[in-house]
């Protein structure tokens, strides 16, 4: 029986829990300003800065940096930014790194901070709105108000932007060691490069200047994406994921979004190369978005090279650069059909969500009233407070640097847009997804059947792991696919669920216009579980995990790692195919357990949680972080197993359970990764010191560990008189019989270890 409920529902719950989550995360939570304090010790710091950033751009060293009261000792400090930057400035846009000089230092798991200036923007939100926009549509950073404070004196309001670094890009395409490339030129400006993807030649020398690469290695990669994107287009997507670069672009025009690959220096983006090969586009940089940067290249648009007045940016063809060779990435897509089929859909999305129905003004007027009075106190800022209060409807300026008010623009750019040919083509109409049977189960036939109208083919976009690419599938209305009757509106297509989920969303076409369903496909997407694990919660636990493993335990290529030990704690054996490893409660399923993992029963498993997905042993897509979060075990149904709330570690110091599997976690100095738990019954039965570890594990019987190995062991009453010894084979651990005594106080002795007493 077909699943009559519709499949949204699915889809409006993950945007529920997303939004959610994402609001818990107070260091970037839009409805509240920061408060960042750096101490500097010292007061020529602004000369420091300017020298610094003249030089080698490195940091300076601040005394200390408190964030919303949390204090930081010993960080780096440098001024950021290009044109943004001026050293006759009140005000310049800062990058603090929490741990320059203390390596495990973050705020909320943050260590990169941020801090835009304003430049080119009085209203004072284009940044932070902009990307609270943009979220909706593709993977960008979070982005709000910081007030910061130097030496005590009040600096300014500025935007605090989450860092495009390996954590960002960890969290969204679940590793980080893969080609990363931020695409902003060495020199940019009049007679300076760009970032535009154009194929210079072989030598990647000659793309030194263009890009600037944040991973180890990776020039022979973007020279093949040049390449490709030249010498044959019809291959790139098996270079790029094309839907994120469309969104991308549709973004950029819609908005007006010119300092980045669509405008005279084509920057302002990142491309992060996935574990599937595909290189995959972030925006970056939106100080200047809504207007605030209106020059195009030669070719790109009206008038050739120059500046767009206002009237031209809110009358921008939604085709800008199409035609331009020098932008391979917009003439060589749109030259697709297909692709400019889409591109136009999800511009339409945008224009629809956001202009048509004011959204925008609704989220912009939010934001000013946060950062009001913020923005009043203002000492250093860049424009009035008048300006700041007229911004969205009053344009600032005159002649090419006119900036336009951002309601001003877009006010007329939605009139515009609508008018387009691209906006007014019919497009298909696609309604009623349905799925069945109701519960899928692995390996059985999950079927698609949706209702279209006006359509010359329909698709079904799926996949089967949150961090793999769409696959897409021809629909037919032909009484062969499920659908009904042939020829009744009614497409059918059915999948083989090779994992714990399956996600998916429709997409339809004809000569003029596509839609999809939903409309912010593939970014969002329907959800539908499939049944594989019969594992219950208490029957696998969590049971030890390491966030900040210095000097411990070596994962296969020597590297200390953090890691995850989870316990069997039932009497049979438990298959781990279908259940998921997380440290995000919106994100459940971000690591899956590999098909052919059994646990026997006692037994534990251990994951390396190092976002390292290209080894060949267990290790997951994501990290742990030592100042604290969370672990999470789930089903394919969404159903929790177990999980773990953690708060700041110390170095080399475990959270394990005692006893095994069953008990409270406690802090466990000499980890136990994949064997029994350190565990002491009673109060005062631990003692440690240097390299060695003991307690009473009961009245009879002592636990002792010890980070070197040993092969004798005496245990003493405060006579001296040997109340156990033990000699043996060369060991890190013994579990070693005692005698009862009179005595409560006992000292145990290791040749070459310092004695340790111990109270039973």
């Amino acid at each position: 029986m077909k699943n009559k409920k519709p499949a949204l529902l699915s889809l409006l719950f993950f945007f529920l829990l997303t939004v959610s989550v994402s609001a818990q995360d107070d260091f970037y939570d839009t409805r509240k300003v920061q408060e960042i304090r750096i101490e500097f010790g010292y007061s020529n710091w602004d000369y420091r800065l300017d020298t610094a950033i003249a030089g080698a751009e490195d940091y300076i060293l601040a005394k200390s940096c408190t964030i919303n009261g949390v204090r930081f000792d010993s960080v780096g400090v440098k001024y950021k930014g290009n044109s943004s930057y001026r050293p006759n400035n009140a005000k310049n846009p800062l990058h603090i790194e929490l741990d320059w000089i203390k390596g495990n230092q973050d705020y909320q798991g943050y260590s990169d901070i941020k801090l835009s200036n304003g430049f080119s923007d009085p209203s004072c939100i284009r940044e932070v709105l902009g990307y609270r926009i943009l979220r909706h549509y593709m993977h960008c950073p979070e982005s709000n108000f910081a007030k910061v404070f130097i030496n005590g004196s009040y600096y300014g309001m500025m935007a605090n932007t989450e860092n495009i670094g390996r954590r960002f890009i960890n969290k969204h395409f679940f590793s980080n060691d893969n080609t990363f490339i931020k695409c902003n030129p060495a020199v940019a400006g009049p007679g300076g490069s760009n970032s535009s993807l154009e194929y210079l030649g072989a030598d990647s020398a000659l793309y030194y200047n263009r890009y600037d690469m944040r991973s180890a290695g990776g020039w022979k990669d973007l020279v093949d994406l040049c390449n490709t994107l030249k010498n044959n287009a019809t291959e790139i997507h098996t270079k790029m994921d094309i839907d994120r670069v469309l969104w991308m672009l549709a973004y950029n025009v819609a908005l007006v979004n010119l300092d980045s690959y669509h405008g005279a220096f084509a920057q302002n983006y990142y491309l992060y190369k996935d574990n599937e090969g595909l290189f995959n586009s972030i925006i970056w940089d939106l100080n200047m978005c809504f207007g605030g940067f209106s020059l195009l290249s030669a070719g790109g648009g009206p008038g050739g090279p120059g500046s767009l007045t206002i009237a031209q940016m809110q009358n921008m063809s939604p085709t800008i650069q199409s035609s331009n060779a020098a932008r391979p990435l917009i003439s060589k897509l749109l030259t697709n059909p297909r692709y400019k089929k889409v591109y136009l859909a999800h511009m339409k999305t945008i224009v629809q969500e956001m202009l048509n129905n004011d959204l925008y003004l609704s989220m912009a007027d939010s934001l000013r009233s946060v950062a009001d009075s913020a923005i009043q106190a203002d000492p250093n800022a860049l424009f009035t407070y008048a300006q700041f209060q007229s911004a969205m409807t009053s344009n600032v300026g005159s002649g090419p640097q006119q900036i336009p008010g951002i309601q001003t623009l877009l006010s007329a750019r939605k009139t515009y847009l609508n008018s387009t040919s691209e906006f007014t083509a019919t497009a298909p109409l696609i309604s009623s997804p349905q799925t069945f049977p109701e519960q899928p189960q692995y390996n059985q036939n999950l079927g698609f059947t949706v209702s279209v109208t006006n359509a010359t083919a329909v698709f079904l976009g799926y996949r089967h792991r949150l961090d793999a690419h769409f696959i897409q599938q021809e629909m037919f209305d032909d009484g062969q696919h499920g659908d009904g009757q042939a020829g009744d509106g009614i497409y059918g297509a059915s999948v083989l669920p090779a994992g714990g989920i399956l996600q998916y969303y429709f997409m339809a076409e004809n000569a003029g216009a596509a839609s999809l369903l939903p409309a912010r496909a593939e970014h969002e997407f329907f959800a539908k579980p499939v049944s594989i694990s019969g594992v219950l919660p208490g029957q696998l636990r969590l049971n030890e995990i390491m966030a900040l493993n210095q000097t411990g335990e070596q994962d296969e290529e020597g590297s200390y790692e953090d890691w995850i030990e989870v316990m069997n704690t039932g009497d049979s054996s438990l298959n781990l195919f279908g259940l998921f490893l997380s440290d995000d409660r919106a994100q459940l399923q971000k690591w899956p357990f590999p098909q052919g993992i059994s646990l026997s029963p006692g037994s534990f498993l251990s994951v390396w949680a190092d976002g390292d997905t290209s080894s060949a042993s267990l290790h997951a897509n994501f990290k742990l972080s030592g100042s604290g979060e969370a672990v999470y075990v789930s089903n394919t149904l969404g159903e929790m197993i177990d999980s773990l709330v953690f708060g700041q570690q110390n170095e080399n110091v475990s959270l394990a359970r005692c006893p095994d599997g069953t008990g409270d976690f406690a802090p466990n100095p000499l980890p136990t990764k994949g064997n029994p738990n350190s565990c002491a019954t009673g109060i005062k039965t631990m003692a440690g010191k240097g390299n060695l570890l003991a307690w009473f594990s009961s009245p009879d019987k002592m636990e002792i560990r010890s980070r070197t190995a040993f092969s004798r062991a005496r245990l003493l009453d405060l006579t001296g008189r040997e109340v156990q010894t033990w000699s043996g084979n060369a060991v890190k651990s013994l579990s070693l019989p005692v005698k009862q005594t009179a005595s409560s106080l006992l000292i145990l002795q290791i040749p070459g270890q310092k004695g340790i007493r111990l109270i039973r």
